[in-house]
């Protein structure tokens, strides 16, 4: 129901910050919720979110200094109502439908 464009990112061990769009290819809207391998090294924007139907939500990852090695994004989705409000009500009462993980790699 989603992909994420680009599909995989790549950072320079010293930190640096990409984005990305989530892209539904779903006729309904779409909550989304983002989580990460590692927090340590990794924040992004937004974390809860909604996608309406064919359209394209923004993602920004950022990646401080640390060790080289590879990690990933999970982004989990669930249909949700035109009248929801709440990115979060759909995960919190268990309605996830799917996931696609974004690979992230520092070198």
């Amino acid at each position: 129901m989603i992909n994420i464009e680009p599909p995989a990112a790549a950072f320079p061990a010293t930190g640096g910050n990409t984005s990305h769009n989530i892209v539904s290819e779903s006729e309904g809207r779409l909550a989304f919720k983002v989580k990460s391998s590692n927090n340590e090294h990794y924040r992004v924007r937004p974390v809860f979110g909604f996608v309406d139907p064919k359209g394209k939500a923004k993602l920004d990852i950022v990646r401080l200094e640390g060790p080289a090695k590879e990690d990933k994004i999970v982004v989990q989705y669930a249909e949700v109502p035109a009248d929801e409000s709440d990115p979060q009500a759909p995960f919190k009462a268990g309605a996830q439908q799917g996931e696609i993980i974004l690979v992230l790699k520092a070198t």
